[in-house]
């Protein structure tokens, strides 16, 4: 450490860090009691700083370790001179474009100590799109062989959350990566990490929620209020404290309380202080009564500092996205049994005439046999393309096997494949009539 260095002292069971700027060398005081002989002058700018003020990635780093390290991590020093001159954290802003490869991001964790990049641009490193059980566990493994941790997990956040890719410990990618990691990184990591076990709970940050978030302040008039609420639509709007901290909610009831009893018209009469919140990491099937309830559930992190936003017509959303294609394949299937109900086995493809000998359904794949069998095809008299069905059902038939293989991100991501679906279903209504109500 040099003159002229900022450190940062966390507080014991106070919710507030120290931050001064060394001011003097190195003195041993041989006369002071045995746990402050070693000191340096500092002169502490900024000995009650709100934890709240610090951005989550970098208030962790500051809490994290038992001993003198340097935070070297996501603009560290330029965002620890900012709290100090202003009490403000400008936050980090990452790498725009990804690593072309594994490789690559090892040349980037290697040359800066970490390398910022989606969960999306990290998976693709390996040409994945989606984090399929699969996936993540190959992921996982690739970067354990690589000697590279992700923090958070690449499962923990949204598609196009952010994490931070660091070298894992002293194995793994020669000296010379290893050389470059810091105390922080030394203290919390002694070798490499194997592949983690998934947590494999749904929580509050595996869906999308709305990040920017409309906040107003105690002691804004409800003017200020109602205006964003009417022109956006909303139903309640958070109410933070300078440093982002909740303080509670005002919603139309509120509102309408503090008017009709008579009160001063400010945010503070028509406050509701104790909302419904959630962290990314509870449970999210814990709290969706609680969201059905209140319409909406506040998402805070550990200073109770508003991130986001999740509310009941979120939920929906997301219901739809997740459960619409199941539906429309299952409808799809049922139709095609229904189609090729009066073709006795002998008529059936040599492929899949077995299975239908052992009583089973066809798979979406057989039916591809079925389609471009010209017997088959002249015997269902569809008013199609014979090649067009063919080439649909083979696109819904991917589609079904990804499904299979869903573990975190919504079937629907896939537009395109959905499309194709409910296109294909259509066309088989046509053909398809259902009995009369």
């Amino acid at each position: 450490m040099e003159i002229g260095d900022y450190v940062v002292m966390p507080r014991k069971h106070l919710s507030v860090v120290a931050l001064g700027l060394l001011t003097g060398p190195y003195e041993y005081r041989a006369a002071a009691p045995p746990d402050f002989r070693h000191v340096r002058r500092t002169d502490w700018v900024r000995p009650a700083l709100e934890r709240a003020a610090v951005r989550g990635d970098l208030r962790d780093s500051m809490g994290a370790f038992l001993t003198v390290s340097e935070l070297s991590r996501r603009d560290a020093a330029v965002r620890v001179q900012a709290l100090a001159e202003t009490g403000t954290d400008p936050g980090y802003v990452g790498d725009g474009e990804p690593p072309n490869g594994p490789q690559d991001l090892v040349s980037d964790v290697r040359e800066s100590g970490t390398r910022q990049l989606t969960a999306r641009d990290l998976i693709g490193l390996w040409g994945w799109k989606r984090r399929t059980s699969d996936v993540i566990d190959l992921v996982d493994q690739n970067l354990a062989e690589l000697g590279l941790r992700v923090d958070p997990h690449f499962n923990d956040v949204q598609l196009d959350g952010l994490v931070t890719v660091s070298a894992a410990g002293f194995t793994g990618l020669g000296e010379g990566i290893h050389d470059q990691v810091r105390g922080d990184e030394q203290q919390a990591h002694s070798k490499v990490d194997g592949p983690r076990d998934r947590d494999l709970t749904w929580r509050i940050g595996n869906l999308p929620f709305v990040r920017e978030v409309v906040t107003v302040r105690m002691g804004d008039a409800l003017s200020q209020v109602i205006t964003p609420m009417i022109e956006s639509d909303f139903s309640q709007l958070p109410v933070v404290d300078h440093n982002n901290v909740l303080r509670g909610v005002v919603t139309w009831e509120g509102i309408a309380r503090a008017q009709l009893g008579g009160r001063t018209a400010t945010v503070a009469n028509a406050l509701d202080p104790h909302p419904e919140t959630a962290r990314v990491e509870h449970a999210l099937f814990d709290r969706m009564d609680r969201i059905q309830q209140s319409g909406f559930t506040i998402i805070v992190d550990g200073e109770n500092a508003v991130i986001g936003i999740l509310t009941s017509t979120d939920l929906a959303g997301q219901l739809k996205q997740r459960i619409e294609p199941f539906i429309l394949l299952e409808e799809l299937e049922r139709r095609l049994r229904r189609l090729i109900r009066h073709f006795s086995t002998d008529e059936l493809p040599r492929e899949i005439r077995r299975t239908m000998e052992r009583g089973q359904h066809l798979s979406l794949g057989q039916y591809v046999f079925l389609v471009e069998d010209a017997r088959c095809w002249n015997k269902l008299r569809w008013p199609f393309e014979q090649q067009d069905i063919s080439r649909r059902l083979a696109t819904v038939r991917d589609y079904r096997n990804d499904l299979a293989h869903w573990a975190v991100d919504a079937p629907a991501e896939d537009a395109a494949a959905l499309a194709a679906t409910g296109g294909l279903l259509k066309l088989l209504k046509l053909v398809d009539h259902d009995p009369a109500v």
